[in-house]
């Protein structure tokens, strides 16, 4: 009988996380490249811009300036260096929700894209 009434929240939960598709190289190259994020990243506000060059400026709210590093998509990951290293991380679409997530390990960062260069609000 307890398994039957916790069928439902069984099932729910299992679709909470159906919507979602993980990007490949190319569709993260494709998604980035010369655009802006909106996000929530360590308990703030940020944004990020992704020069085509390869160059990524990242700011959180309250910085007076963005921090400058680097990108690139490869082995299906986002990866960035901002001078410590590069660390890469996957990238996810809620297609139902429209937004995106970076993640890596318990890291889970939502994002919405925005049309070219933005910083900032």
């Amino acid at each position: 009988m307890r398994l039957r009434n916790m069928l439902p929240l069984i099932m729910l939960a299992g679709s909470v996380h159906a919507t979602e598709t993980e990007l490949n190289t190319e569709q993260i190259t494709a998604l980035l490249k010369g655009h802006s994020v909106a996000g929530v990243h360590y308990g703030g506000k940020t944004s990020q811009y992704f020069s085509e060059s390869g160059l990524t400026l990242w700011m959180k709210e309250g910085d007076a300036k963005p921090s400058e590093g680097k990108w690139k998509a490869e082995n299906n990951s986002y990866c960035s260096d901002f001078g410590s290293g590069w660390g890469c991380y996957r990238v996810v679409n809620d297609e139902a929700q429209g937004i995106y997530y970076f993640i890596k390990g318990d890291f889970r960062a939502p994002f919405v894209m925005q049309a070219g260069y933005k910083l900032g609000d």
